[in-house]
C-alpha cells in the first residue's frame, strides 16, 4: 500500500489596522471636552460663582471639542456617508448615537461658551446659560458613554471587551483635564490644591480601575494577560503606564506643597496628557495589532505622513491655535467695548 504524506501550507497575511492615529486625537480630545463641560456645568450650578474658573473650563471644553470632531472626520474612510446615519437610523448601534451626541455636545457648547461671554461683557445676567449647561453636561454623559461603549462591546477583540474599558478611558481623561486647569490657573494656591487633590484622587481611582481590569476572571483579563506574557511590546507600554503615572502622582505632590510654581504645574499637564495619550495609543492602536483573523501578529510602523506623526503633531497645534485665537478675539472685543 502506497502511504503518500500530505503536506499543506497555511499562509497567514498580515492585517491592516481599520483605526488609525486619527482615531487616537479624537478619543483623547474628547474624552478632556466631556469632562471640562461636566465640571463646567457644576461650577456653574452651585451657588458661589467663580466665573473666571468658569471661563477657563469652557475654553480648555470648547477648543478640545472642535478639535475632537476635525480628528475623527479625518479617520473616517468615507467622510460624505456620515449623513447616512441620519437618513438611515440604528439605534441598536452605538455608532448613531455617536452622531447625535457630538453635534449636540459642540452646539449646546458653543452657545454656553459665547452666551458667559456676552453675560461677561455686558454684565448682564442669562437664565438660558444655566439650561445650556444642562445641555452640555447630559450631552458630555453620551458622549463618554458612546465613546466607551462603541469600542467595549467589540467581543472579536478581548482585550476591549470589559466595562472597565470605558471607566479608565473617562478616569484618564479626567485627571488630564485636572492637570491643565492646575497650569492654567493663575496665582491661586487654595484652589490649586483643591485641584492637584482631585487629581491625586482620580489617579488613584485610575490605577484601581486598571488593575482589576488586568488581574480580572474575565475574557478581557485574560487576553491583557496573554498580550503581556507574548509580546514584549506590550510590556514596554505597560511600563509606560506605571512611569507616566508615577511622575503624575509625584508631581501632585509638590503642586501640593508649592501651589504656584509655574513649572511644577506645567510638567504636571504634560504627564498627565501624556499618561491619558499613551493609553489610548496603547488600547486603540496597539491592539489591533494582535492576532484577530490570522496566525500572527499584524505589524503596525507610525508613518510620517498626514496618517501618522503629521496627524498627531497637526491635531495638538490646531488645538494650540485655537485656544490662542479664541482668547485673542475674546480680549480685543473687551478691549474695543472698554474704549468705547
Amino acid at each position: 500500500m502506497d502511504h503518500s504524506l500530505v503536506i499543506e501550507e497555511v499562509l497567514a497575511h498580515p492585517q491592516d489596522i481599520s483605526w488609525l492615529p486619527w482615531a487616537v486625537q479624537y478619543f483623547f480630545f474628547i474624552g478632556i471636552a466631556a469632562c471640562a463641560a461636566l465640571f463646567a456645568c457644576v461650577l456653574h450650578w452651585r451657588k458661589q460663582e467663580t466665573p473666571e474658573l468658569e471661563n477657563l473650563t469652557l475654553l480648555i471644553a470648547l477648543t478640545c471639542a472642535i478639535t475632537a470632531p476635525l480628528a475623527l472626520t479625518a479617520d473616517l474612510h468615507q467622510t460624505a456617508r456620515v449623513w447616512h446615519f441620519y437618513a438611515w437610523p440604528t439605534p441598536w448601534s452605538w455608532m448613531p448615537w455617536g452622531a447625535l451626541f457630538l453635534p449636540l455636545f459642540t452646539c449646546f457648547l458653543g452657545l454656553w461658551f459665547l452666551a458667559q461671554h456676552v453675560k461677561r461683557l455686558t454684565l448682564k445676567s442669562y437664565s438660558v446659560t444655566k439650561w445650556l449647561a444642562i445641555g452640555s453636561a447630559l450631552s458630555a454623559i453620551g458622549l463618554l458613554v458612546y465613546t466607551g461603549r462603541e469600542v467595549s462591546v467589540v467581543q472579536a477583540r478581548p482585550v476591549w471587551f470589559s466595562y472597565a474599558f470605558p471607566v479608565a478611558m473617562f478616569l484618564s481623561a479626567l485627571q488630564t483635564f485636572l492637570a491643565l486647569l492646575i497650569a492654567a490657573t493663575k496665582h491661586e494656591g487654595t484652589l490649586t490644591r483643591k485641584l492637584a487633590w482631585g487629581q491625586t484622587v482620580t489617579l488613584a481611582a485610575l490605577a484601581l480601575v486598571v488593575v482589576i481590569w488586568a488581574s480580572g476572571n474575565t475574557l478581557s483579563g485574560s487576553a491583557i494577560r496573554q498580550w503581556l506574557d507574548v509580546a514584549s511590546s506590550a510590556r514596554h507600554y505597560a511600563i509606560g503606564w506605571i512611569a507616566l503615572w508615577l511622575v503624575s502622582l509625584a508631581l501632585c505632590r509638590l503642586v501640593l506643597r508649592n501651589p504656584l510654581s509655574l513649572l511644577l504645574r506645567i510638567l504636571l499637564a504634560l504627564s498627565a496628557m501624556a499618561l491619558c495619550w499613551l493609553m489610548r495609543w496603547t488600547l486603540l492602536i496597539q491592539v489591533q495589532t494582535i492576532p484577530k483573523f490570522n496566525a500572527q501578529f499584524n505589524p503596525y510602523t507610525l508613518p510620517g505622513g498626514t496618517d501618522g506623526w503629521l496627524a498627531i503633531l497637526g491635531t495638538f497645534g490646531l488645538w494650540i491655535a485655537l485656544i490662542i485665537i479664541v482668547r485673542e478675539a475674546l480680549n480685543a472685543i473687551a478691549r474695543r467695548m472698554q474704549h468705547g
